[in-house]
This record gives C-alpha cells, structure tokens and sequence, in this order.
C-alpha cells in the first residue's frame, strides 16, 4: 500500500514512473495514435460575389475521414485559367477579367476546387447639363491659343486652382468658377531645335504634379523635321507630317509661371526607341509618325509609385502600331528614374538610341485603350478609372459600334477592364449618329478627363459619384474651340 501510495503522487509529475508502477498496459509500453490522414479538402470564398478587379484570399480546409478539421495544412494553389485569375502561393486570387474559374487546392494529395464567376462591375452614368468653361471667342491670348490637351487641375499652395490645357499659356481662378486665361507671359516657350536628338522641339505642357513648390511636367514633345526635302522645309510646327514624338520632363518653382528643363537633352523620359529616319523619296509623308505621345495625369498608387500612361507608336505608321503603355516612377525629379511596364515587372528603362546607339525595346501595350486621356481613383468604386476617346467605333454591350468617350477600370493600374462607354461623341475620325438621343455634342469633341470639384486632393487624383467630365468641343474651325464640362453621376447597378 505504501509503494501504491508513492506511485500515485509520482505519476503526474514522471511520466516514465509509468513503467516502475505497472501502468500503461500493454506490456508497459504507450502505443502513440496513429497519424489522422486528410480525406477530403474543402475550398471557400469570403465573398459570395466578386467583382472583376477583386483580390480574394481563398481558404482551403482538410478534413478526416470523420470530417474533423485538420490544423495545420498547407495546401498547393492552382487556377485553371492563371492568365487571368492567378492564384498565389498562399491562396490569393487575382481577377484580372470576367467570366468562370475553377480554384483548385491540393493538401496529402487530395483535391478540393471551387468554381467562381468572376463578375464585371455594372455603372450607370447620368449626364447632366454641359457649361462652357473657356470660350475661344473671348477667352483666348494670341489667336492660335487653342485647348489642345486634357484639362489638369493642380490646387496651388495659396488653394488657388491651376488649369493646364496642352498650351503655353495657362489658366487661373481662385475656384473652378473664376477660372481665366493667363496671358501674361507663356509658362513653356517652344525651343524648337531643328534637331531630334535634342528632344527640345515643338514642346506642351502636358501632365502636372505639384509636391510642395516643385511642379513636375511630362511635357509631349513633338520633332518635325524641318530640313529633309521630303517633310516640308523650314516649318518645325504640327502642320507638318513627319513627327517624331517624345515626353520629356520639366520644372517649376515659381507657381508655374515658368518651366525649365534641367540637365537637357538628359531631361527626356520617353525617347522614341528608334532614331529619326525621314520618308525616302517618293514615300508619303502623311502618316509618318513615330514615337512615344500624349502621357496621361499622374496619379500615386498605393505602393507609393506614380503612375502615368503614355501611347506608343514605335514604328512610322500612324493607322497600324499604337498601343497604350504604362509607366511609374518613385522620384518625379528624376527623369531617369521612369520604368515601363514590360509584360512581367516594371523594368524596362526607356532609353534614346542617340545615347545608346542602338534601337531600344519597346514597352509591352496594354489591352484596351489606345489613346491615353485622364486617370483618377474613384472612391465610389473603390477602381482606379481611365477615360479616353475611342480609336474607333467600338462595340456597347451588343448594340452597333459607337463612338464616344469610354472608360474602363483597375485595381492595379495595370490590368484593365473592358472599355465601358460613357457618352456618345463624335471624333475626327470616328461620326457618331447625329440622331442619337445621347449624343454629346453636334460636333466633334477630344480630350476628356474627370475631375471633381469636391476633391482635395492637390492634382485631383481622386473621384467620388458626382465628378465633372471636360473636354473639348470643336466648332468647325481648327482652332475655334471650347472647353466644356458636364456633371456626371454614377450608379452601381450590381
């Protein structure tokens, strides 16, 4: 009874006194439960319905044979469409389009997969009534002072309000109704070098991003050759065919009065990938274009980059090779910190064959858009949105091609939705139905961009439901032309 009794106060203290007193069974020996072994694995999704554009964190769950839990296991992730629904390591599923998927998990060699139907987000856009904003009959400096680009707000340090608008002269107001003219000096003059390695040809004020008293300028640079016999000589202006385009960079530090261009020719970001070769002769010069052309606005990501489009023609044929690229930098100062998008990173630094001497690689286009216009984040639809004219006539959910001004939307900046229409317009190359109830203007428009009035940010980055759409209305002469606005509102459908 004794050695009983010190058996029992030893136990719970020395497992291995087990042995000495006779417990355990079997001999004297623990037989160690047999492993639980995975006989099913379950996938689940947060979310009951996703949105193109959506990341989701997928959940995979191994089961016994009980259908008891199994803690701990990991599970291998793989999609049967990666292109467009990649699955990470960990379970993340990236929607970059539409339609079904099947997710599939796999844990001790058992699979589990979930289908999924990857939805695109429905918006309706109300628009109200349009407003003219400059008047090119008394709102003008010199008489080729015309709206050539998208409208750019920048909010100056005094919370005064700054309009770029592709010219050398720029606009003021103390608020979005006051906006004029200012005709008091030009903020860029053109260089106009008859040179195209010099990159400082025929030069516009294109996408502003102001950071504190430094207000940074991608500025859409066009060369027209004004020496070779086949071009037109002597005339370095846009009437000119043969263009070789750049975007190039420039500063101010004086509230955007001036703009200069430090350390030139080593101020270009975009050099066109080959060196000017005029039109042979006897070869057209309409149509003789080439280069890199018309960057959009910036815009901060959230991985703290800034980001800009730009459309690439890299060889000379206007109607055949666009594409839409997008690039980024960390250092808005430095024009050669830009890195283009190169189908897998942004690793592509796009360098001028006049310093390398070679031909340098092209940028990977983007699916969607051609022409580069304006880029917000719209906190209403929680995407990143882009609007542009439309190349062509483009097709509207089953309906006949249409032209107009169309948007399309992003998670990343990269992967892009398909092209949504906004509202019916006509191009110079694209008629809208004159009859169509929807149609935005009796002539032709260019140049959209969203801004709303309401944001505070200081380059307008940001939208929410009731932004402003400008653009620019022509009137039948080249240069006779307005800048309108019309509210937009926007309603989620699904």
């Amino acid at each position: 009874m004794r050695l009983h009794f010190v058996c029992a106060l030893v136990l719970p203290i020395v497992s291995v006194a087990l042995s000495a007193c006779g417990g355990g069974g079997g001999g004297g020996h623990n037989t160690p439960a047999p492993p639980a072994v995975t006989a099913s694995v379950t996938v689940t999704s947060p979310a009951a319905k996703i949105y193109e554009g959506d990341t989701v964190q997928l959940v995979a769950t191994a089961k016994d044979a009980a259908g008891n839990v199994l803690p701990g296991k990991s599970a291998t992730w793989s999609s049967d469409k990666p292109q467009s629904f990649p699955v990470s390591a960990s379970g993340e599923l990236k929607t970059w389009g539409t339609g079904a998927v099947t997710v599939t998990a796999s844990i001790d060699g058992v699979t589990g997969s979930l289908a999924l139907a990857i939805v695109p987000m429905e918006v309706l856009v109300t628009v109200g009534a349009k407003e003219v904003v400059l008047d090119y009959t008394t709102d003008r400096c010199p008489d080729n002072e015309t709206p050539d680009g998208p409208a750019r707000f920048v909010r100056a340090q005094d919370g005064s309000l700054v309009l770029f608008d592709g010219r050398t002269y720029i606009n003021r107001g103390a608020d979005f109704a006051s906006i004029a003219r200012d005709c008091n000096q030009p903020a860029l003059v053109k260089a106009l070098r008859p040179t195209p390695d010099s990159y400082e040809n025929a030069e516009m004020i294109w996408s502003v991003y102001r950071e504190g008293d430094q207000w940074h300028v991608l500025v859409h640079n066009e060369f027209h050759d004004p020496i070779a016999a086949t071009c037109q000589p002597g005339n370095p202006f846009p009437g000119n065919p043969c263009w070789y385009n750049s975007v190039t960079y420039a500063v101010s530090t004086d509230g955007a009065r001036s703009f200069s261009k430090p350390g030139a020719p080593a101020h270009t970001i975009a050099p066109a990938p080959y060196a000017w070769v005029p039109p042979a002769p006897g070869v057209p010069a309409e149509g003789y274009v080439e280069g890199y052309f018309n960057p959009s606005n910036i815009v901060q990501g959230k991985d703290g980059y800034y980001y800009a489009f730009l459309m690439a023609i890299p060889f000379e044929n206007w109607n055949q090779m666009q594409g839409l690229c997008v690039f980024r930098t960390r250092t808005l100062g430095d024009p050669a910190s830009w890195r283009a998008w190169d189908g897998s990173g942004f690793d592509l630094r796009m360098t001028s064959p006049y310093v390398t001497g070679g031909t340098a690689p092209i940028c990977a286009f983007l699916g969607g858009f051609v022409i580069p216009s304006h880029l917000v984040y719209d906190t209403y639809l929680e995407r990143y949105m882009a609007v542009a004219t439309s190349p062509g006539a483009l097709d509207v959910d089953g309906r006949s091609p249409t032209c107009g001004i169309f948007y399309a939307l992003s998670a990343d900046l990269v992967h892009w939705s398909k092209h949504r229409l906004l509202v019916e317009a006509s191009m110079p190359w694209c008629a809208a139905n004159p009859s169509s109830p929807g149609l935005l203007e009796p002539v032709n428009v260019l140049y959209p961009s969203i801004v709303d009035h309401a944001d505070t940010t200081v380059n307008f980055e940001k939208a929410g439901r009731t932004p402003y759409l400008y653009y620019v209305r022509f009137n039948g002469d080249n240069l006779d032309r307005d800048l309108m606005r019309v509210p937009l509102t926007l309603t989620r459908t699904n």
